[in-house]
């Protein structure tokens, strides 16, 4: 097995591990138990077990920010709806494809020791810009209400972290396409000018 491809399932196997046991109740004695090799090979690649998460969040981050592409907006108003449509679906898709980081992230990990709080800080801190942005080229479009970015960015984030987090608990909840589209239509129907939100029948 390659090098990339022994670190890739290592970090595969942590995360098995960890969403199954949680991160302070597994070791890396489990770890190196789930993905068949010798103490000494984990250690060629990572120092210590907050490595290996760090490792699995860098790349979660990663993973979401290749999946939003900056919107269009020569493309008017269904234009850009249909391009956050597809944002949202490309997101929820790999996070739904994803379980157990999902698990992990939402439902292992908060609140656990200051080290790990100021990691998730700066991850939805990363991922809170990327809305502002977002919600700075809409009112620059005149697409959307007068509002502050911040507190708005806070509660679209958590409204969808709370959707996921019922996913991630193994809440019964419709399928992705109903998901996406009760998304868009709740933040459409909070955000957009009136006007732009009626034309679009959201």
């Amino acid at each position: 097995m390659r090098r990339a491809e022994r670190r890739a399932h290592l970090l595969e196997c942590a995360l098995t591990v960890f969403a199954k046991k949680g991160y302070h109740t597994a070791t890396i004695a489990d770890i190196i138990r789930d993905a068949g090799v010798a103490r000494g090979t984990f250690y060629l690649y990572f120092e210590s077990k907050r490595m290996v998460f760090d490792q699995l969040l860098g790349d979660l981050f990663a993973a979401l920010a290749s999946r939003v592409r900056r919107i269009d907006p020569s493309r008017g108003p269904t234009g850009v709806v249909a391009q956050m449509e597809s944002n949202v679906d490309e997101v929820l898709d790999y996070l739904l494809e994803n379980r157990p980081m999902l698990r992990l992230l939402l439902a292992e990990a908060v609140g656990l020791d200051p080290g790990f709080d100021q990691k998730l800080s700066e991850f939805y801190g990363r991922l809170l810009v990327l809305i502002e942005s977002a919600l700075e080229q809409g009112l620059e479009m005149k697409l959307l209400r007068k509002l502050d970015k911040q507190i708005t960015s806070l509660c679209i984030l958590g409204s969808i972290k709370e959707v996921l987090y019922q996913v991630a608990m193994g809440s019964q909840l419709p399928e992705r396409p109903k998901i996406v589209d009760e998304i868009l239509r709740y933040n459409v129907r909070a955000l957009f000018v009136p006007e732009v939100a009626d034309q679009l029948k959201m």
